[in-house]
Order: structure tokens, then sequence, then C-alpha cells
């Protein structure tokens, strides 16, 4: 509904026309026309309804989402892409669970026939936890949310290795008397 009112809201130019600089501007002016014309119960999307208007089969309200902030891979330093700058990026993401995968025995790849696998590898993140709830919601998933670990600002005790035996840090000047070539 908000599409179409935003799509005739829009100003109508020739093909071709380079008018790429006010379509930002445009589409904001849209969208609070279309904001200011539809009513609050059209605007309202019920629980599950968005999930049962797509047409997907009905075996799919049966299955448990997982909403998780992924870990930060190895070769990552920054914080680019986690919990501590979601500010920026999103960093939620949605994955079902695996119903049944099959190996091809000629190639070795890894198949399956259920609809729902790539959800969580596609681009389907979100920046807070509360979206990816409402949008679990809206389309009628049962979902269990992973908090994830926070990251650690205090540095861990170091631990002493090898190389602190010869260290004069700790104990001071090692007693050299006890070598044989020292008496």
């Amino acid at each position: 509904m908000m599409q179409r009112l935003v799509s005739s809201l829009l100003p109508r130019t020739p093909i071709g026309s380079a008018c790429y600089a006010t379509a930002v501007s445009d589409y904001g002016v849209a969208l609070k026309k279309a904001a200011e014309l539809i009513t609050p119960a059209d605007a309202s999307i019920q629980p599950k309804e968005a999930g049962y208007t797509t047409g997907v089969p009905l075996s799919t309200f049966s299955r448990n989402a997982r909403i998780y902030c992924p870990a930060r891979t190895p070769c990552q330093s920054g914080l680019g892409r986690t919990v501590d700058n979601a500010s920026t990026t999103p960093v939620w993401k949605i994955e079902f669970e695996t119903l049944s995968k099959w190996t091809n025995p000629l190639m070795g790849w890894t198949s399956t026939a259920d609809p729902l696998e790539n959800v969580g590898r596609a681009t389907l993140a979100f920046h807070t936890k509360e979206e990816a709830q409402r949008f679990c919601e809206k389309h009628g998933w049962s979902y269990t949310v992973d908090v994830p670990n926070i990251r650690r600002t205090v540095r861990q005790k170091r631990y002493a290795g090898y190389g602190d035996n010869f260290g004069i840090k700790r104990n001071g000047v090692p007693d050299l008397s006890t070598l044989r070539s020292n008496r």
C-alpha cells in the first residue's frame, strides 16, 4: 500500500532525463506525503500477517529462527562489524535450523531442499536485536535470541612464558655464584 502511494506521488519525468540530484529529496517529500495520507489502521501490520501474504508454505511458520550476532572473524582486528560498533553497521542476523542435507557422491557438494537455508547467509541483517525480533514476529516465525559475549576491555592476566625465566624484572638480577665459572 505504502509503495503504491509513494510511486503515485513521485514526479513523472521523461526517460533519460538527468534529474538524479533531486531524486533523493523528491522521494523524501513523497514519503512524507504518503505518511500523511495513510491511516493508522492501514499502516499497522498485524503479527504473522506479512508471512501469510507472501505465499510461503505453511510449514515455514513451524520453524524456529535464531537471532544472533556473528563472532568476529580471526582475521579481523577491528571492531567494524561487531556488537561494539553496531551504530554504523547492521550486525544482528537471522538463521533457521537446518532440516536435512545430503552430499553429492560425485563432487562432494552439500545440497539441501530447504528454502530457508540461505536466509542467514543472505543480506538479512539488522542494526538492533529489537528490529530482528519485530521482523520475526511480523512474519510469524518463533525465535530465540543468542546474546553475544561482551568484549572485555581489561587485558587478561599475563601468564609467564619461557622467556620470562631469563628476565630480571620479577626476581631482580639472578644469583650467578652457583655457576662453575664464577667459583
